[in-house]
């Protein structure tokens, strides 16, 4: 069973804690107006859980409290505020969702950079390119996309906003300081608006918000970025590498048969994306834990395009 964890840092998720099905924690409030987390007291400890792991109840009479008071804003009056903890295979098909429903499968694309702007060395973030920049040697996102479902609840003027690459006239999306920062550097396509173009096709099909969408997908790129996988892409710049390498260094990473969830994407003999096929991911689960089998056809090798024109 997965384990739903409450954390000191949301973002660092540092100093986990594993929280007990059915027990009721004292709750304080959420981490900003509509977030995604709830700040909990456990034992003497302030954590932070994602409100999908439990559901917050008022006072909580006869179940097993921790005595202290949550202010409400709106009144002057003191309240107990809790929240009970769920077992996480119940909430799986409990989390929000767009009215198509969840997607049960998903793709991470994720790029190479340099392959990508050979052919569009016009963008910003090809002419910005540097041999010292996160991108020149780590995968970038691309973008997370539900299975078949595209553009949910979105006006017909932002479909063909997005649709005409008039991405710059695209809402601005409500996402944290860190997720920007974060995206400024494993996102570079955000300096022509590639962000919002993935939000409005793919990210409002997701059913969570524009953060936690962002934060999901940047940390599945993040465990791909820090496994074999990018060692060998980066150890072969210049160089050809194979399917069976790379299928490989998907399995050393992420265990026997994670290579055969990834398509090989080439373009001009380029390595260009890997597309990653895996189930809806929850935010917090590791890439390893969420991969399922593709089918359909990758490139048998491609050179690791170096930066440059």
């Amino acid at each position: 069973m997965n384990k739903c964890e409450a954390y000191t840092s949301i973002k660092k998720k540092s100093e986990p804690v594993t929280l007990e099905p059915g027990k009721v924690y004292q709750a304080y409030g959420l981490n900003k107006e509509s977030g995604d987390y709830i700040s909990i007291k456990v034992g003497k400890q302030s954590k932070w859980i994602n409100k999908n792991c439990g559901q917050l109840t008022p006072e909580g009479q006869g179940r097993d409290e921790i005595q202290s008071s949550y202010e409400d804003e709106s009144s002057n009056e003191s309240e107990t505020t809790y929240v009970e903890i769920t077992p996480i295979e119940e909430k799986k098909t409990a989390t929000s969702c767009p009215p198509q429903g969840c997607a049960k499968e998903y793709v991470l694309a994720i790029s190479w950079q340099p392959s990508f702007c050979q052919t569009k060395q016009y963008k910003p973030e090809c002419i910005s390119q540097t041999t010292d920049r996160y991108d020149a040697t780590n995968f970038t996102l691309h973008g997370l996309w539900p299975d078949r479902i595209y553009y949910c609840g979105v006006s017909y003027e932002d479909q063909n906003d997005s649709k005409d690459r008039n991405w710059d006239d695209l809402p601005v999306l409500d996402l944290d300081e860190e997720t920007t920062s974060e995206l400024d550097i494993v996102m570079p396509g955000k300096q022509s608006y590639l962000h919002r173009h993935e939000w409005i096709k793919h990210g409002t099909c997701d059913g969570r918000n524009e953060d936690t969408y962002y934060d999901i997908s940047v940390d599945l790129l993040n465990d791909v970025n820090t496994s074999e996988v990018q060692d060998l892409f980066e150890a072969n710049i210049g160089k050809r590498i194979t399917r069976s390498q790379i299928e490989r260094a998907f399995d050393n990473s992420f265990g026997e048969g994670a290579g055969e969830s990834v398509k090989i994407r080439c373009k001009s003999g380029l390595i260009s994306e890997l597309q990653i096929k895996m189930r809806r991911p929850l935010l917090g689960e590791k890439l390893a834990d969420v991969l399922l089998p593709r089918s359909g056809s990758s490139c048998s090798s491609g050179i690791v395009d170096p930066v440059g024109f």
